[in-house]
């Protein structure tokens, strides 16, 4: 070797993600230099989400992940699809991605002695997104919404549509299950061996899948409004069931009249019926639209803290007898 020439290093390998990924998540992990830190205390929900895009991360980058760029990650983030429908990510969502990217290459420069990666910021990588707020309706309209759903009394009758089709409960939970701020693909996925009443307490604790989840797999545990347990009863005398698909005791507690699940995309035709009972909800424009509802204010938010008394009572026509809350 020449004087004042130095040896090339070879370029350090790049560690295993999952360990690190997974302990970041944690929100306790150890540093390079053998410190323990305690971070963020990360929901289930954002977990899962994480877990997600940084997976998809290191598949498509298994070989270069030492050496992200701009365009690379710009790339990825455009090519990402939902894992329902196979539909292209909406603008907030492939900014989310690439947020998530970001943070990912920060804790190891920061943490774990990698880098320096030079990573510009968000908007010089997919540009500047303007925040999509979720509409949200005022609370007359989701404590009117209830109220209709106390006091409806069932299709009407029509050809072909009989008396399990005419009856007001399949509706009624629907709309239960909204205003308790449950997406429409979180009451679709919602199964009935995953609910846990407790009488005494008048609490129906459940495991409720996670919205951003794809399937009904990942759940996390928490409490439902008691009046929505006392019409899971009422629809259970009417609820339809697939051997192969569903079942007496279990599958989604919302059933088809061939006893399938629901497609949430087709979540507004259930509450449609309650919605047109009420005159004032019949005039909102457009359409109370199912994903909205479940952003709103709950009229369940003081549930635990009062018993709402017993549902309309229903005969075998389907007909309510009496009427709900004032």
């Amino acid at each position: 070797m020449r004087p004042g020439m130095t040896q090339d290093r070879a370029p350090r390998p790049f560690p295993d993600p999952l360990p690190i990924r997974d302990a970041w998540l944690s929100g306790n992990w150890t540093s390079a230099s053998g410190d323990v830190h305690a971070g963020r205390l990360w929901d289930e929900d954002s977990v899962y989400r994480w877990e997600r895009y940084l997976d998809h991360w290191f598949v498509e980058h298994a070989h270069d992940q030492g050496e992200p760029t701009p365009e690379k990650i710009r790339a990825w983030a455009n090519s990402l699809v939902r894992a329902d429908n196979g539909h292209r990510l909406s603008p907030p969502s492939r900014a989310r991605a690439v947020s998530v990217v970001l943070s990912w290459y920060d804790h190891l420069e920061r943490y774990h002695d990698l880098g320096p990666f030079r990573l510009p910021r968000r908007w010089k990588i997919i540009g500047v997104i303007e925040p999509n707020e979720p509409r949200k309706y005022q609370p007359w309209v989701t404590d009117a919404l209830r109220t209709a759903a106390d006091r409806f009394q069932g299709l009407p009758p029509a050809p072909g549509r009989g008396l399990a089709m005419q009856h007001p409960s399949r509706h009624r939970l629907a709309c239960y299950l909204l205003l308790a701020n449950l997406r429409p693909k979180q009451v679709t996925h919602l199964r009935l061996e995953n609910l846990a009443p407790d009488e005494k307490r008048k609490i129906l604790h459940a495991k409720i899948p996670l919205k951003h989840h794809a399937d009904d797999t990942t759940v996390y545990n928490g409490t439902l409004p008691w009046p929505i347990w006392r019409t899971v009863q009422d629809f259970m005398t009417v609820r339809r069931y697939d051997d192969d698909v569903t079942g007496y005791d279990y599958g989604p507690v919302l059933t088809t009249r061939s006893g399938l699940p629901y497609k949430w995309q087709n979540f507004r035709e259930l509450i449609r019926p309650i919605v047109a009972s009420d005159p004032d909800l019949a005039e909102i424009q457009p359409p109370l639209q199912p994903d909205q509802l479940s952003h709103s204010k709950s009229p369940w938010n003081d549930w635990h803290l009062r018993d709402d008394g017993d549902l309309p009572a229903v005969d075998a026509q389907g007909a309510s007898r009496g009427r709900g809350r004032p």
